[in-house]
């Protein structure tokens, strides 16, 4: 029977409640806005599968030497200007409902909450929303059962997550489908969607209309000055960067992660993904390319399907770099977990408790100098960009 000693040894994936067989474990969430698994110890028959399917317990790294790696974007320009770096998803998505497959990729609904769903055809208006960073755990509960069952019919299943989700994911199934392909994005942390909720209710107050979309790293102001672009009914739209957003400030801070984002078992070059995505900043010493703050992703090769799959991509540009030197340049947190902020505890401890604007300002400042650039640097990005186009 599994059994949370330390919340930082459990990544919240869903596998144990997915594969219990008396369905006597369900995820429950805490005062921080983060899943556990709870167990009802009356229905529980103690076959262990729960233990035996934790991703925290398993080795999660490829057999694979040191893979390959590329640089790559995708060559549509309106394709390329919605996407957070490279663009590199959209053009995965589109490969595989052309095949009638099905992608599971990551949303922000109509209420607000970031959550995985499944997508089958190109006219789903969810699409548009799949390709962009969400800075948020996201909802997952119920998906990994959905995953299964399409790919047992036969079904080709593109499934997109963080590692921790990827891996949850393997762990679930408990063999090989040659049929899936695993796209993981590496990340900093997990936000806690409690805080995100706070946050976008301050945000409808403050704009006084309900939230229609949002981008949590939009190229408002170019690649390299990602910004959060919150769009509302009222036709009102907020940007905001980590200089001046309380709720990006928070995250890039490490104050407001899953506590496992601090000890995570998934921090290695080798993943049991068939991509590994994360941002190239550096494209233009990798792989002698113009910087023109567009964007490009580095994407590390975890096995043949996945190099498979790039080469069916007729949208994108890839060059051939070096692995150990793109993870030096840009992939601190492909190998590094963040950092224990020792106000973290305090920070969630009041956060439903007082305004979110007046909690955060508790434990983050934004100067007058961060005003005066934020303000500024959306003049000089508009008009750079708009020459470039």
């Amino acid at each position: 029977m599994i059994e949370i000693k330390d919340k930082k040894d459990c990544c919240g994936c869903t596998a144990c409640a997915s594969s219990c067989p008396k369905k006597c474990i369900v995820m429950e969430s805490d005062k921080e806005g983060f899943i556990y698994p709870i167990i009802d110890l009356n229905q529980c028959v103690h076959c262990n599968i729960c233990e035996q399917v934790c991703p925290q317990n398993k080795k999660n790294i490829s057999d694979n030497m040191i893979p390959e790696t590329v640089v790559a974007r995708d060559t549509r320009r309106k394709i390329l200007s919605i996407g957070t770096s490279g663009s590199i998803f959209t053009s995965i998505i589109e490969c595989t409902l052309a095949e009638q497959g099905v992608v599971y990729g990551v949303i922000v609904d109509k209420d607000k909450v970031v959550r995985h769903v499944r997508v089958d055809s190109m006219k789903d208006c969810r699409l548009s929303k799949m390709p962009c960073s969400k800075y948020v755990k996201s909802e997952i509960r119920g998906i990994y059962p959905q995953v299964k069952a399409d790919l047992q019919s036969g079904k080709k299943v593109c499934f997109s997550g963080t590692p921790c989700q990827v891996a949850g994911l393997k762990c679930f199934l408990k063999k090989e489908y040659s049929n899936l392909i695993c796209v993981d994005v590496v990340c900093r942390g997990n936000p806690s969607p409690l805080f995100w909720k706070r946050f976008a209710e301050y945000l409808e107050k403050k704009y006084k209309s309900k939230i229609v979309d949002v981008r949590f790293r939009n190229k408002t102001y170019g690649y390299h000055s990602g910004t959060m672009k919150v769009l509302f009914e009222n036709g009102k739209i907020y940007y905001g960067s980590a200089r001046t957003n309380y709720y990006l400030r928070a995250f890039f801070a490490d104050l407001c992660s899953r506590p496992s984002c601090y000890k995570c078992q998934f921090k290695h070059i080798q993943h049991v993904s068939d991509l590994t995505l994360y941002d190239s900043w550096h494209a233009s010493e990798l792989a002698d390319l113009k910087d023109d703050d567009k964007g490009y992703t580095n994407i590390i090769i975890q096995s043949s399907k996945g190099k498979n799959l790039l080469d069916e991509l007729k949208t994108i540009e890839k060059y051939p770099v070096d692995t150990l030197k793109a993870v030096e340049l840009d992939g601190v947190m492909v190998e590094n977990s963040v950092n224990w902020n020792e106000k973290r505890d305090d920070f969630f401890n009041s956060i439903e408790d007082e305004d979110i604007k007046r909690h955060c300002l508790k434990f983050m400042k934004v100067s007058l100098k961060d005003r005066i650039i934020e303000n500024a640097k959306r003049i000089y990005y508009y008009k750079k960009f708009k020459e470039s186009v």
